[in-house]
């Protein structure tokens, strides 16, 4: 799935990054984030809907490419 958004990093448990999709939709990003907090992004991956990380902020998006806008 292709969801564009911004970035937004989380510093709770250690910190993790978040995506706001531009439709509202919050999504949990695992894997390499080359990028700043605040940045556009095109974010590429797979969406696992089955639980939530521990941030508990959202799906869990794997990323396999993100390119920012």
């Amino acid at each position: 799935m292709k969801v564009r958004g911004t970035l937004e990093f989380r510093d709770l448990e250690g910190g993790f990054w978040q995506l706001k999709a531009e439709d509202g939709k919050r999504y949990t990003l695992l894997g390499r984030i080359d990028a700043k907090s605040g940045a556009s992004v095109e974010v590429e991956g797979l969406l696992d809907e089955s639980g939530f990380g521990i941030g508990m902020a959202g799906p869990q998006l794997k990323v396999s490419k993100l390119k920012k806008l």
